[in-house]
């Protein structure tokens, strides 16, 4: 039986990008789950949430990392910017978001970063757990 158990984690999938630095966008077990991810230090298989699932698009540059989520699988875009430098320095800086549209375009033209565009694009929707 155990070893019945230890094998079913040989089936589980998953698929994992890194964006820059420990940053990856990726998911586990379920393609619904993509989210931003910062690797914890001094660990190889731990992670922080950064920006929980549906991430369907990133984008970034050295300084800064944007992304689009469908929290919940509604149908309303979220919008989010992170500081990478902000973030390395407290934990609990760093992210602008949950934002829409309006308030994301401001902070980017304060920012100076409108030419900042996602560049990692993903399905609009997750496909289910049913079409697997």
């Amino acid at each position: 039986m155990l070893i019945f158990i230890n094998s079913c984690t040989w089936l589980d999938e998953s698929e994992h990008q890194k964006i820059i630095e420990q940053y990856e966008v990726g998911w586990n077990d379920l393609e619904s789950n993509r989210a931003i991810l910062k690797k914890v230090e001094n660990s190889e298989n731990y992670y922080n949430i950064i920006v929980s699932d549906y991430v369907f698009a990133v984008g970034h540059n050295e300084s800064y990392i944007i992304a689009n989520q469908h929290q919940n699988f509604n149908a309303e875009t979220n919008y989010y910017l992170i500081d990478i430098n902000k973030k390395k320095h407290d934990n609990s800086k760093g992210i602008h978001g949950p934002l829409n549209k309006a308030e994301f375009e401001k902070i980017k033209k304060k920012l100076n970063i409108e030419n900042l565009n996602f560049d990692m694009i993903f399905k609009d929707k997750p496909r289910s757990a049913k079409s697997k």
